[in-house]
């Protein structure tokens, strides 16, 4: 997997999708321009922003009104225990030219956090 795919890997929540928003808030927070959860649209700036955080999961774009680097989202489905999720990138590790050590700190950051609450992850790939 790793560089070759697009897909991080999956996990398991304990908690609630609204809990669990926050959870990946929190873990992707550091790498935000503005570590705010608020959706916002590309700048004439080069960005790392919210462009979906809602109850269907949180997508991380960076880039500018021109040219995108890469997307991260992260989609939740609701269970009777929590919820699960599925993590991707919009394309493969490899292919991501610009930010990558912030496309690494995305996915390393959800690790971190998802083992503090008691998240369990299956396949999760950091690079």
């Amino acid at each position: 997997m790793g560089r070759f795919s697009k897909r991080v890997g999956s996990f398991d929540s304990p908690h609630s999708v609204e809990d669990t928003l926050q959870v990946l808030f929190n873990g992707v927070a550091e790498q935000l321009s503005t570590p705010s959860p608020t959706v916002s649209a590309p700048g004439v700036e080069a960005a790392i922003y919210l462009s979906r955080f809602d109850t269907s999961g949180i997508t991380v774009t960076a880039g500018n009104k021109i040219e995108t680097y890469f997307a991260f989202s992260v989609d939740l489905t609701p269970t009777a225990g929590g919820c699960t999720g599925e993590a991707y990138f919009d394309r493969r590790m490899g292919a991501i030219s610009r930010w990558m050590g912030n496309a690494i700190g995305l996915t390393g950051g959800l690790s971190l956090v998802f083992q503090r609450c008691s998240v369990r992850t299956r396949g999760w790939t950091i690079a």
